[in-house]
């Protein structure tokens, strides 16, 4: 076929390793990969996976993407597995070749590792386009054999088709007319059209069947039963009765001697796994089927699960009618997969039927000639032709009708057992798997078909809770994401006391924790936009015990302790009071002014009062009274102290008082965290544009301009750097001044200008100016951060960055502004080096004022 994707799988170095080859593709190419596969992982669920398609069945299903699930689950991982990177691309090259031809992509998977053979490929689901590909493009499984081309067998109609049935007595026991009665009703169509007959062995004994295919001819076998895979002998088995009654375990090579006795030999084997009520172990007919075809059979249809009656006579319909019509076996089984979609409403066992074949052709028949008249077989009536029960004597009367009703009657019933058990199975399997949501859903669904069910209401009540704790705390996280801490608080306090959620109750604390602090934090903001300081104060001493780093919040405790320091009255200065000598008078001390030199001797007065007289009119009349003798010095010492004080010089008048201290400015402090994050931004500036530089001058061969460097640059002076020097102007540089915040508005915006207008391969005039008006504005922020004492150093690193900006004009060779190339972007180098240091120094700078602030908050 010419639109076929050939892979083919084999196994590589370890266990579970394999090898994809595209064999040959619409789009040509041999691509290929290697992939890990957990194939022992894949077959602990296929359990779960057969309870999920068969439970899809329930007429009462009402969400099925729940359901779905597992097998989108499955689907994906063999997906993505298979289509590796390479040869995904050859897939979907190979689509669009099909497409564009007009035809279909058939996927041909080549299994050359048998333990792949049990692998529901069929589920193979495609995440990109969210499409399984068997229900858009014919999907079958090539067993390696050895390499033949069988030539369509001429066939003409009717198609006969050999049915058999074997219900062993010692495993679940099948209700024999049921099955042919629903294999009849598949093919009435057909049958009453004369393309197909059908005939039924009369049991499913070594015997019966050998007998039937020698009196062939036979195109098809179709069989319903049991089977499993014998992991010994690597090979799958079906269940015949044996003489006994009881099951008669055949391997795959021994039924295709068997099957080789017709003449000609069979090119089409059908396996059906059977609908009995109780569900054994997986039919595993995978096995089977590949050894089958292996063995020379041209293709063989299994059931990968066991399958409701609904979807195995849907299937049957739909692949024996198109095999009717002369369509091909692989497009027989997409049709019969479709049959099967028809209905309920989001049924999955379209996935069950999986189609494997042998050579390169899928043409098994070629029908010549118009359909006749259905005939009779001896032994055999037109009812048996139809699949219908066989007509009864009339001696019989009514019996017969009733047998066949209690018959339809104990199917059905059976049915529903498998599929309320396979719910049952599927949502505890959900429910231990923690998908909650899932679980409830389909405990609803078993509990609407049989409202007692075991324990599945006790089961449903345990999902529910568990889905309600699992919301709370998931509302409870988003809600912690978000910063709303009370809801946070109350959806762990829901289920801080379940062990499922071990952390829950350290979260609510912490929650609680945080929005005392946000309650505190708006309290002390309402305080201090009323100018309650002391208020503000207690708040935050309130704050400092539940959270340390949160006590100031955006400064404004320490704006509370400067507006308390400045309301506070002022003392004058109190003079200091004279020292008295300690050798004049022993231990008797006072403040003393320094030594003066002595004075010279003056004529004693004649008495006392004419001493003070001369005194009185000696002094001016500015000098103020004698101070009064110390206390403590002996009265026969006083004159010499008073003495001493009159020799010593006296202070100068009182200082007038000023203004009032809360009349003086206070300069706010540097707010530290813009601080940071503006030198960072310089820092990553700087950085970064280093790098670039350094690349351009010697690592790149190619121009300026054809490495997009400008464009580097420009994002560098244009975007960064502005941003960087915002964030000191909110921080507070060079001052808080309507001065200092324009003169900063006109670094950023110049620095923007210059960046946007970029280093191009001719130098621009806009970029030029805006460099030099760029440097202006930082020499003046400069000078008036260094004329501030605070921001002193910080008007350093924030001068030098600016007034360097004009350096990038100049040449390697010293020419200036006449052309601008990578080759002489060296000064451009060493000028992107100064920011990556200022704003180094920048980020230090703030990290030393951050305990600063601490400190001034009692923190």
């Amino acid at each position: 076929m010419d639109c076929d994707i050939e892979l083919e799988i084999d196994t590589g170095s370890a266990r579970g390793e394999y090898t994809v080859h595209v064999v040959r593709a619409p789009a040509g190419g041999h691509a290929s990969g290697m992939f890990t596969l957990d194939v022992d992982g894949i077959l602990d669920r296929l359990p779960q996976l057969e309870a999920t398609v068969l439970a899809s069945a329930v007429a009462a299903r009402r969400t099925m993407p729940v359901a779905e699930m597992a097998v989108r689950e499955v689907g994906q991982e063999l997906f993505q597995a298979l289509f590796t990177r390479e040869v995904y691309g050859t897939y979907r090259a190979s689509l669009g070749a099909a497409q564009h031809a007009g035809q279909q992509l058939r996927v041909v998977l080549r299994l050359a590792a048998p333990e792949l053979a049990t692998m529901p490929w069929e589920t193979l689901f495609d995440p990109e386009t969210e499409t399984y590909l068997c229900q858009t493009e014919p999907l079958l499984r090539h067993v390696p054999a050895p390499d033949y081309h069988q030539n369509p067998l001429d066939v003409a109609p009717p198609l006969r088709i050999l049915g058999i049935v074997a219900s062993p007595r010692d495993l679940p026991t099948l209700d024999v007319a049921a099955e042919k009665e629903h294999l009849g009703r598949a093919l009435a169509g057909p049958v009453a059209e004369g393309r197909v007959e059908l005939v039924w062995a009369k049991s499913g004994t070594w015997d019966d069947v050998q007998s039937m295919l020698l009196a062939g001819p036979w195109h098809v076998v179709h069989f319903v039963g049991h089977g499993d895979y014998d992991s010994r002998t690597d090979e799958g088995r079906i269940a015949l009765v044996g003489s006994d009654g009881r099951a008669s375990m055949v391997r795959a090579v021994r039924l295709m001697a068997l099957l080789s006795v017709a003449a000609p030999r069979p090119r089409l084997v059908v396996l059906n796994s059977c609908s009995s009520g109780e569900m054994g172990p997986s039919d595993l007919f995978s096995g089977t089927a590949s050894s089958l075809v292996r063995s020379g059979i041209g293709a063989v249809a299994a059931m990968q699960f066991a399958i409701s009656d609904y979807a195995a006579i849907a299937f049957a319909h739909g692949f024996y009618a198109a095999i009717a019509n002369g369509r091909t076996v692989d497009e027989a089984a997409r049709v019969g997969r479709i049959s099967v979609m028809a209905s309920p409403d989001g049924t999955l066992e379209w996935v069950t039927p999986a189609l494997y074949v042998r050579g390169g052709s899928t043409q098994l028949f070629t029908l010549k000639g118009t359909p006749r008249a259905p005939a009779f077989v001896e032994g055999t009536t037109a009812a048996a032709f139809q699949g219908g029960p066989a007509p009864v004597p009339a001696a019989t009367g009514q019996a017969a009708p009733t047998q066949a009703t209690q018959a339809q009657a104990n199917a059905d019933q059976a049915m529903k057992r498998a599929q309320l058990r396979a719910l049952y199975v599927q949502a505890s399997a959900e429910l231990r798997a923690r998908r909650f949501e899932q679980a409830v859903e389909l405990f609803d669904d078993l509990l609407t078909l049989e409202p007692d069910y075991r324990d599945a209401p006790a089961l449903r009540d345990t999902a529910r809770r568990r889905l309600d704790m699992a919301r709370a705390y998931r509302e409870a996280l988003e809600a912690e994401e978000a910063g709303d801490w009370l809801a946070a608080a109350d959806g762990f306090a829901v289920v801080q006391d379940d062990p499922e959620f071990p952390e829950a109750a350290a979260r609510k604390q912490d929650c609680e924790r945080r929005q005392r602090i946000s309650d505190l934090q708006g309290e002390l903001r309402y305080h201090s936009s009323l100018g309650s300081w002391e208020a503000v104060l207690d708040v935050s001493a309130e704050l400092e015990s539940v959270d340390a780093a949160a006590a100031d919040p955006d400064g404004l405790a320490t704006v509370a302790r400067v507006e308390i320091e400045k309301a506070k009255p002022k003392e004058p200065p109190k003079p200091e009071a004279p020292e008295v000598d300690a050798e004049a008078h022993g231990s008797y001390t006072a403040v003393s002014p320094p030594p003066t030199p002595p004075t010279p001797p003056r004529k004693p007065p004649e008495s006392a009062a004419a001493a003070a007289s001369a005194r009185q009119t000696a002094k001016p009349a500015t000098t103020p009274p004698r101070a009064a003798p110390l206390a403590g010095v002996p009265a026969s010492d006083a004159g010499v102290s008073a003495s001493r004080l009159d020799s010593a010089p006296r202070p100068g008048p009182a200082p007038r008082p000023g203004p009032a201290p809360h009349d003086e400015p206070v300069p706010m402090p540097l707010a530290w965290v813009p601080l940071a994050w503006g030198g960072a931004a310089l820092a990553l500036a700087g950085g970064l544009g280093a790098c670039f530089a350094i690349y351009f001058l010697w690592f790149d061969d190619n121009y300026w301009y054809e490495s997009g460097g400008d464009g580097s640059l420009r994002v560098v002076y244009g975007l960064v750097a502005p941003f960087g020097y915002l964030l000191l102007a909110v921080a507070g540089l060079p001052d808080r001044t309507m001065l200092g915040r324009l003169v900063m508005a006109g670094v950023v915006v110049s620095m923007a200008v210059f960046g946007l207008s970029g280093l191009n391969y001719t130098v621009e005039l806009t970029a030029v100016v805006a460099s030099f008006v760029h440097a202006g504005f930082g020499l003046w922020a400069g000078i008036l951060a260094i004329r501030a004492r605070k921001s002193q150093p910080l008007g350093w690193l924030l001068l030098w960055p600016t007034v360097t900006i004009p350096f990038v004009w100049i040449e390697d060779k010293g020419v200036f502004l006449e052309s601008w190339y990578r080759t002489h972007a060296y000064f451009v180098l060493i000028q992107l080096l100064v920011v990556c240091a200022a704003g180094i120094g920048l980020l230090v700078a703030a990290r030393r004022l951050r305990p600063r602030s601490a400190e001034r908050t009692g923190t």
